[in-house]
């Protein structure tokens, strides 16, 4: 592999492919670089909330209707969501359209930076995206051959001379044209190799976990405008610099004390053995608790910056690797413990921002002994909300459900149902209507019309004739009734039974 060397289909090879270019493709936007975007996947969607479901480096082919229908506003929403998903580009089909690109969206995609191509003929996307998808899944394998065969050299190397780690890292070095180094969790290094690479170029980077504990940080970088290589490289690398490390990492006291702590907790240890690891770790007696969990969708690389982001005030962090899941342990003194909370929660909303991971927090316990029940609940809140990559969710949005699914028996709630919501019920089964979709979503904004309306994607004036139609049937305004919350739980039960798509932004 040369040094400078790339892996890649990049944004000017696609508009020249025969399949693209016979939709006539024209670069609207004017962003930098446009042209040797590098392009790792062709999606075609008209869903309007496809951008978690990206994850960098896509083109997306959109024919264009639902999109050029909306407010500008709202248009402008739409490409912010996908900019900052870090997408090659949007490709717009505006041939047969009767609103074409307005000037005000093509400044939006020049403002966020994402690249806005108008297709102007109608061209099957199936075309298209088989004929570039074909050309990535062949460079795609042709670096993988490059990783498999660094692996081998260095999985030799271990054999035949032992885990020495400045022969493995000149080995990477060399065969990537990249520069490598690995740091310690203090930010101490442990090696480096290959000439020393600027600002700019790719980057890729990956936790070495040994025994459940961040043993090292791998960092690599490259001339190259193209990632590919380095993200399989790194990714790979880490599990095989993990057995390089076995030999010589050797934890301390109080990382071994962590580890036991922390399995102690997700096992449902006693109380007894929580209590004597708590002390061993470090953690003050009587101290409060929460338990997050973390999954990511590729390597654990932005994970010490996530961990540093929840270093706030009072709060002693403590984590493990688990099944593929990093459980993080909270300690937290109970005066301010609430407050505490919504701290970590928007530290750790935004270091995820736009990374692969997604997040869940249980709920505050107030003992560290019981720990254990805040990481049950952060892992039936991730088996529930089934958060997209980037997303924190919070357990306590979650309580409704939960208590829904703790009721032993299904049939229970049926008439409670049927007495609070009947006539909502049977107006939605004769009239093919969403008034429970829109009960429920008004509930869940804490009965806020104008934020259900923007949940629902619908004019307030329509929503504002749904409430009444809602609130006919129900016989009056359940917020003065009494009932509001014996109204909530029946939507949210009726909701959960019931076929058809939740509402947005619904989480009881």
């Amino acid at each position: 592999m040369l040094k400078g060397s790339t892996i890649m289909i990049t944004l000017a090879e696609v508009l020249t492919n025969p399949s693209m270019a016979a939709a006539s493709p024209l670069m609207r936007s004017s962003v930098p670089g446009t042209l040797e975007r590098a392009v790792r996947w062709v999606h075609s969607s008209e869903v309007l909330e496809i951008a978690p479901l990206l994850r960098g480096g896509e083109l997306l082919l959109s024919g264009g209707e639902s999109l050029l229908a909306l407010p500008a506003k709202e248009q402008e929403d739409y490409i912010r969501s996908l900019a900052v998903r870090h997408i090659a580009a949007l490709a717009l089909q505006t041939a047969g359209q009767a609103a074409p690109l307005s000037e005000r969206l093509v400044a939006a995609a020049d403002e966020y930076g994402l690249p806005l191509i108008e297709l102007r003929s109608v061209a099957p996307f199936v075309d298209i995206a088989e004929a570039v998808n074909r050309l990535v899944v062949n460079e795609q394998a042709a670096a993988h051959l490059v990783v498999d065969d660094v692996s081998r050299r260095i999985a030799r190397q271990i054999t035949d001379r032992g885990p020495h780690l400045p022969t493995i890292l000149e080995l990477v070095a060399t065969t990537l044209g990249a520069e490598v180094s690995l740091e310690a969790p203090d930010g101490s290094l442990l090696g480096r190799a290959g000439e020393a690479v600027d600002e700019g170029g790719s980057r890729a980077e990956a936790g070495i976990v040994v025994g459940g504990q961040l043993a090292a940080q791998l960092t690599l970088r490259s001339p190259s405008e193209d990632p590919l290589l380095l993200e399989l490289a790194a990714d790979r690398l880490s599990g095989i610099l993990a057995l390089a490390l076995a030999q010589a990492f050797r934890p301390t006291p109080a990382q071994v004390a962590e580890a036991r702590l922390l399995e102690a907790v997700i096992e449902g240890g006693d109380a007894e053995s929580v209590q004597r690891l708590w002390l061993q770790a470090g953690l003050q007696a009587g101290h409060a608790a929460i338990v997050a969990v973390f999954r990511t969708a590729g390597r654990d690389a932005n994970f010490p910056a996530v961990e540093r982001a929840l270093h706030v005030r009072g709060v002693q962090v403590k984590s493990h690797l688990w099944d593929g899941e990093r459980a993080v342990l909270l300690a937290l003194p109970h005066q301010g413990a609430r407050a505490a909370r919504e701290v970590l929660l928007r530290a750790a909303r935004e270091s995820l921002a736009g990374s692969d991971t997604c997040a869940t927090f249980g709920p505050n316990v107030a003992d560290g002994s019981r720990a254990h029940d805040s990481y049950v609940e952060a892992r039936e809140v991730m088996k529930l909300g089934m958060p997209a990559a980037g997303d924190v969710l919070d357990a306590m949005d979650f309580l409704g459900r939960r208590i829904l699914a703790a009721v032993p028996h299904a049939a229970f709630l049926d008439s409670y149902v049927e007495s609070a919501l009947g006539e909502v019920l049977e107006w939605d089964r004769k009239h093919g209507t969403a008034l429970l979709a829109t009960l429920l979503c008004w509930l869940d904004t804490g009965c806020n019309t104008t934020a259900s309306a923007v949940a629902l994607n619908v004019e307030r004036q329509t929503m504002h004739k749904r409430l009444n139609k809602i609130q006919a049937l129900l016989g009056g305004d359940p917020r003065t009734s009494g009932r509001l919350f014996a109204i909530h739980i029946a939507a949210a039960a009726a909701a959960t039974a019931g076929p058809g798509p939740h509402p947005p932004g619904r989480t009881l």
